[in-house]
């Protein structure tokens, strides 16, 4: 992996532009006066730093390198990024890493079996479009729609809807639609009805809001009471500061509220997440990796060690879980393990 050197952002690139800049003028008013020593018949190419052509391959070298520092920037302008990695463009600073580069390692883990069933390297610094794609590789893996558990970084209301209509039962932590204005003492969300006829919310006075904009980004939809009915409002204080209430209210709504309310009967599940999901990770990390940081360069070698990494600790968990005799061979303990799994009960469960 590179360093945290190596990542840089439009001003250190401004910088290195100015820098490569000026050492291109300085070899260029070398070579000119190289080229009146000539003419007036200087002591030749043993005075100064080089021979004339070691200067001018010098200067294509820095030409070289400030054609990249400007390809570097356009990238970054045409990205949603605000830094680029030197040397390694997919990978991104991760704040886990305290802003070290690196990459987004997932895993999906079998609760019963603790083996890690599916995995890949990404180049996005949070989970909040991994749920689905981590959700259907573990069922293809398990052959058979499974049960996922994961934390509140995977919340992704269009996700969980998708999950559903394939038969994954999803499991997402995370506290939605919380009101912080007023030091949290306002009406939150919840105290507002959403009426689904006239696609209207009312708010605990009797008012109605009604739709006022959508927001595909956030795939959200906000409603907004009149301003005249906030004014005149003997509830106001406890409402909102603003001249209006607004309420958001996702476009994935019910799947959201159905996965808070499975979450709700069932709060252990977000224990069992824990108690599958990061020991593999630790282990990986501390055991297998040694250092916790990534050797290869780029998605293709983070991809292939990360894949090696996964296979070690599989294989260690199953000699844990079945033993390694000297002549069973770790494909037969492999087997050994795998024939059980496949014969389990419908709604496996994995934690990512």
């Amino acid at each position: 992996m590179a360093s945290r050197k190596a990542v840089v952002g439009q001003r250190e690139l401004a910088a290195q532009a100015q820098r490569n800049a000026q050492e291109i003028a300085a070899y260029l008013r070398l070579l000119d006066s190289r080229d009146g020593e000539d003419d007036q018949g200087g002591d030749g190419p043993g005075d100064g730093p080089g021979t004339p052509d070691e200067v001018r391959a010098a200067l294509e070298r820095l030409k070289a390198q400030g054609r990249a520092i400007a390809n570097q920037a356009q990238q970054l302008l045409r990205s949603d990024a605000s830094t680029v990695v030197c040397g390694e463009p997919e990978a991104r600073p991760m704040r886990s890493l305290n802003s070290q580069p690196g990459y987004n390692l997932q895993t999906a883990v079998e609760t019963q079996s603790h083996l890690i069933v599916a995995h890949e390297v990404v180049c996005e610094v949070n989970d909040q479009r991994q749920l689905q794609p981590m959700a259907e590789a573990a069922s293809r893996v398990l052959q058979q729609p499974c049960t996922v558990v994961a934390d509140a970084g995977y919340a992704n209301g269009e996700h969980i809807a998708a999950l559903d209509a394939q038969g994954i039962t999803s499991y997402v932590a995370g506290e939605r639609s919380v009101n912080h204005q007023g030091g949290g003492n306002l009406y939150q969300r919840s105290a507002f009805v959403y009426d689904p006829a006239s696609d209207s919310f009312t708010c605990p006075a009797g008012s109605a809001l009604k739709r006022k904009q959508l927001s595909r980004k956030d795939k959200m939809v906000v409603y907004a009471a009149q301003p005249s009915d906030c004014a005149d409002c003997e509830q106001k204080p406890k409402c909102t500061t603003a001249r209006q209430r607004f309420v958001s209210r996702h476009l994935h709504e019910e799947a959201l509220e159905a996965n808070a309310s499975r979450l709700a009967a069932q709060p252990w599940m977000m224990a069992l997440r824990r108690q599958t999901v990061e020991h593999p990770f630790a282990s990986i990390k501390y055991l297998i990796l040694g250092n916790a940081r990534l050797l290869m360069r780029h998605t293709s070698g983070a991809r292939a060690e990360f894949s090696l990494a996964v296979m070690a600790y599989n294989l260690k968990r199953v000699f844990n879980m079945k033993g390694a005799p000297s002549r069973r061979c770790g494909a037969e303990a492999l087997g050994a393990i795998a024939r059980p799994m496949k014969n389990a009960p419908l709604s496996r469960g994995i934690s990512i």
